[in-house]
């Protein structure tokens, strides 16, 4: 548990407790909470496909019968899908200060990492870090393999596209041949098992597919992840949160060549009897928690909803101050929940 007996911060700091101003200097022991805020994370998983033509494409129709090739090098996006989620954070608007003093019960506040309040008398509630994920760029398959086509010297002496195609064009066919005369039984020496067998076919099936994708062109998708993170600090109306070209993929909000995707933001009023103003709290014995207000999120793209996501927000909610001094014993736990900053429990 961190227990913050003395904290000195090094510049002069004005922080509102309670509608009061308190001032903390240099060198004075103070101590120093947060109460949480919630970030809007949205995590996209987009479909990224290239289209690359084949170094032979012209010939496509003349040795291998198909018009139906690449001709030119394209690239598109998808969206494949979008998650949305929270996390809490420290709210710097929400900072409050207990200035320590001798049998104070307030002398003992957990904070987590980030400085959020957890409780008084209680260990900290640490917030566990993603792990770091590492994504593996587009290989480059413009290279041929020297194996791709091990041709004679007629072909590799010519010197001319046309025949290097009609090279390439024959090496396929061969391996149709062997592959049709491997699965009738039509050879000499058959593979001596099943396994043997189903590996011949794999690698003369792979070689075809290369071979063919000099012709036809290669077809190459992968998967891409981003996270967005936005702070929500107001009431949003069809907000712009992030645009998503069909041929850049993800682009910056002002990039009119993306589609633009939308959030909205509202949030239920919380409706409480105020206090009685006549009634003066010990402000070094009270510490402030949050009753969060009931928050519904939507992702749009201007026509439909996409996802909704409902949760408790505590920047939208009301301050609730607590006085320790009623609970009358210095033999307190007090748990705040450190993603809402509201109370969970009190236990003596």
């Amino acid at each position: 548990m961190k227990r913050y007996n003395f904290l000195f911060l090094i510049s002069f700091l004005t922080l509102k407790t309670l509608g009061q101003e308190a001032l903390i200097t240099e060198n004075q022991p103070s101590i120093v909470y947060s109460l949480p805020k919630k970030e809007l994370c949205i995590e996209l998983e987009v479909e990224k496909t290239v289209q690359q033509p084949g170094i032979y494409f012209q010939y496509s129709d003349r040795y291998l019968a198909t018009n139906q090739v690449f001709l030119e090098e394209k690239t598109s996006y998808q969206l494949k899908s979008i998650q949305l989620s929270t996390i809490s954070v420290a709210d710097p608007s929400r900072m409050f200060v207990i200035q320590p003093i001798k049998k104070n019960n307030l002398n003992y506040i957990s904070v987590n990492e980030m400085g959020v309040i957890c409780g008084v008398n209680v260990p900290s509630k640490a917030i566990g870090s993603e792990t770091p994920k590492t994504y593996k760029p587009l290989a480059d398959n413009s290279k041929i393999s020297s194996s791709l086509l091990p041709l004679g010297e007629e072909y590799l002496m010519a010197g001319s596209v046309a025949k290097l195609a009609e090279g390439a064009a024959k090496q396929i066919y061969r391996i149709r041949e062997s592959r049709l005369s491997l699965l009738t039984g039509d050879l000499e020496h058959l593979p001596a098992d099943g396994t043997s067998m189903q590996t011949m076919l794999e690698g003369l099936n792979k070689s075809e597919k290369e071979l063919t994708e000099l012709f036809i062109g290669k077809k190459t998708t992968t998967t891409e992840k981003h996270k967005i993170s936005i702070s929500i600090d107001s009431i949003m109306n069809n907000k712009i949160a992030f645009r998503l070209s069909s041929f850049k993929g993800l682009v910056d909000v002002n990039d009119l060549s993306g589609n633009p995707y939308f959030i909205s933001v509202q949030a239920n009023k919380i409706k409480l009897k105020p206090a009685d103003p006549k009634l003066k709290q010990d402000i070094s014995s009270t510490i402030n928690t949050i009753l969060p207000a009931k928050t519904v999120i939507e992702l749009s793209d201007g026509v439909k909803t996409i996802c909704t996501l409902t949760t408790e927000m505590p920047q939208f909610g009301i301050l609730v101050p607590l006085s320790t001094a009623t609970i009358g014993t210095s033999n307190f736990k007090i748990n705040i929940d450190p993603q809402t900053g509201r109370l969970l429990s009190i236990e003596k």
